[in-house]
């Protein structure tokens, strides 16, 4: 970049100078996005449609007494019954913790979680709520076949379906919110303090994604993850 700078606004002044400059973000939360194994998608919708089909384990499995959402099932599943995903969820929980922690997990440290299923039908949607725990995340499993239509129609916010993430109060030369379109198997993971919310639909079919807590069990306090 070259400029031209003037002094009282008589003298002006061509500096040849190219100017370098970095723009820095160093606040707000990290989101880790990423495409889930074709595997895993399929396996989860296999295991999915056992229990929601089922009235009888839908009831058994019913973990919507645990969470905020407006919708037609929640269920939890049994990730044991997914081969590798708990690896998968493991790894990529790691990766996060690195990249903004700066430093790998303690020798000895252990990861839980707890995984569930979200089937919406429209009309249905997740208020503004978080997680309790360290880390959370979502993928998508499926999307009604109208979906993509219905997104597009909409004129100038388009919000239909979407996951929305709110990280701050609306202020200039600052993002607030951070919107993302459901695409089946986009894979998302958060702090779980991170204020988030589901928009409702029209289409006709299922919504389906995945869910999960991820908890950081240390020997010791480490700042930034249970300090």
């Amino acid at each position: 970049m070259r400029t031209t700078t003037s002094t009282n606004g008589k003298e002006r002044i061509l500096t040849n100078q190219e100017l370098q400059y970095d723009i820095y973000q160093p606040f707000g939360p990290s989101i880790l996005k990423t495409k889930m194994p074709n595997g895993f998608t399929n396996l989860l919708n296999v295991e999915a449609d056992r229990i929601l089909f089922d009235d009888k384990l839908s009831k058994e499995h019913d973990w919507s007494h645990n969470l905020a959402g407006n919708v037609r099932k929640e269920v939890a599943i049994d990730h044991n019954r997914i081969p590798n995903l708990a690896e998968f969820l493991v790894t990529m929980s790691k990766a996060y913790y690195k990249h903004t922690i700066d430093k790998e997990p303690t020798e000895g440290s252990k990861v839980s979680f707890r995984v569930w299923v979200v089937s919406q039908y429209a009309g249905d949607f997740n208020p503004m709520h978080i997680h309790d725990a360290n880390l959370s995340g979502v993928a998508f499993l499926k999307i009604p076949a109208g979906f993509n239509a219905e997104y597009e129609k909409e004129d100038h916010h388009p919000t239909a379906g979407c996951l929305e993430f709110l990280g701050s109060m609306p202020n200039h030369f600052a993002r607030h919110s951070y919107i993302v379109k459901p695409e089946v198997g986009d894979f998302y993971l958060f702090p779980s303090w991170l204020t988030h919310q589901v928009y409702p639909f029209r289409s006709e079919g299922e919504r389906r994604s995945l869910a999960f807590n991820i908890h950081f069990t240390m020997d010791k306090p480490i700042k930034g993850v249970n300090v």
